[in-house]
């Protein structure tokens, strides 16, 4: 007997029931009648695999009230969160992350991977209250913690030590952020190698500013060649991919993709962050997703941050992350909506090694289903995320009601 049969929805264009047993995908097909514990009736309903937060910051969420906003001249937001960093208790980044993930499970998402700050700051306190978090979220949101240095790591002697600790207290990724060292290749290098000493991926935030001269993703691609890591690293932000010349631009994601990298994009957090310089242009910072993935590089987006200097807005919510990329990244062609949703689906589960997962006999039956029947009307929309399922069980349900009373 199967654990739950999904009769009616729309996986693949074509209406299917999807019959779950012991946490899996047995069947998918019109028309099952097998006996089952339970039904769940989603006539005309887009199925998709759970989406995936591939890039977000947890730890420093919903914390826009403790600082000012940005201006110009003023501090950048990585100044802004180290200053409020000082004062984050275990507790008080456990209240918040919880906020946050409790969004996402809300918004369909069923697997993320979060970044963990490490640095004189915060120490592992980030560490503490994310993994207990995690624990809490078992069987309802799978959570792959990054060891991440959003400081650098050349500014202090405590910071290398702590990130060693943290992926010796069992944290699965490593993350850099070149720029925040003098010597980007220098800092690049040091990750390379204890990566390769702790046999973890690398997950870097790359080239965020707007000088070419700056760019290091090249340097990266070199490197995940020249120690056979192609597949394990993954490159958030990406943003000076938008201010090169096409030529280079196209030498650049050819060598992306001969190093097998994975890119994310956050368009929400650059359209907020980038273009406020008094130069006469206006830069919003979104690499180029449609290049990128016609090179067949494997590009996700992402929701980055909730409610802080960096991205003041709002809570987890991937559909709008795909309506905001549509616009900022000029993705709003039907045929480009057709397949925008596998940036934070199937594009980011591959980016995090994410076994069994997608819509066929065998995955695991993590499955959102939205009111609508195609891609194209979820994202422009943004129609409500009506069952979430983790491993067949439904742990998120939604409703959304109106009444047009001028025109009935």
């Amino acid at each position: 007997m199967d654990d739950l049969i999904v009769h009616g929805g729309i996986v693949a264009g074509q209406q299917q029931d999807i019959a779950i047993q012991q946490g899996r995908i047995r069947a998918i097909a019109p028309g099952l009648h097998t006996a089952a514990r339970e039904q769940l009736e989603v006539t005309g309903k887009l199925i998709l695999p759970g989406f995936v937060e591939s890039h977000i910051h947890p730890d420093k969420a919903f914390v826009a009230d403790r600082a000012p906003g940005l201006q110009a001249d003023g501090p950048t937001p990585q100044v802004l969160l180290a200053e409020l960093k000082k004062a984050f208790t275990v507790d008080d980044i456990y209240q918040r992350a919880r906020r946050a993930l409790r969004y996402a499970v809300r918004h369909g998402c069923t697997a993320m991977r979060a970044h963990v700050e490490i640095d004189a700051y915060v120490g592992l306190r980030g560490v503490e209250a994310l993994q207990r978090v995690q624990a809490e979220c078992a069987g309802v949101l799978d959570i792959q913690l990054v060891a991440f240095a959003q400081e650098g790591i050349f500014h202090d002697d405590v910071t290398q030590g702590m990130l060693r600790e943290a992926l010796q207290m069992g944290l699965p990724v490593l993350g850099g952020c070149p720029y925040m060292d003098e010597d980007q290749h220098r800092h690049i290098d040091w990750f390379f190698d204890t990566a390769e000493v702790f046999n973890v991926p690398l997950d870097f935030h790359a080239d965020s500013s707007d000088d070419p001269a700056l760019l290091t993703c090249t340097y990266i691609a070199e490197q995940t060649i020249a120690r056979g890591m192609q597949g394990r690293v993954v490159l958030g932000h990406l943003c000076t991919l938008d201010m090169l010349e096409a030529e280079h631009r196209a030498r650049v994601i050819d060598l992306l993709q001969r190093a097998g990298l994975h890119v994310i994009s956050l368009p929400a957090t650059e359209l907020h962050v980038k273009g406020r310089s008094p130069a006469p242009r206006t830069w919003r910072g979104v690499t180029r997703i449609s290049e990128l993935r016609a090179a067949g590089v494997n590009v996700s987006i992402s929701t980055n941050n909730i409610v802080n200097p960096f991205t003041p807005y709002g809570h987890p919510d991937l559909l709008r992350q795909a309506l905001v990329a549509a616009m900022a990244a000029h993705l709003g062609n039907l045929e480009q909506l057709a397949w925008l949703l596998d940036l934070v689906t199937v594009n980011p589960a591959r980016a995090l090694g994410l076994a069994d997962y997608g819509l066929s006999p065998g995955c695991r039956a993590d499955l959102v289903m939205l009111d609508a029947s195609s891609p194209e009307q979820a994202i422009t929309e943004q129609v409500e995320k009506l069952w979430v399922l983790k491993a067949g069980r439904v742990v998120a349900r939604n409703t959304r009601t109106s009444e047009v009373l001028a025109l009935q």
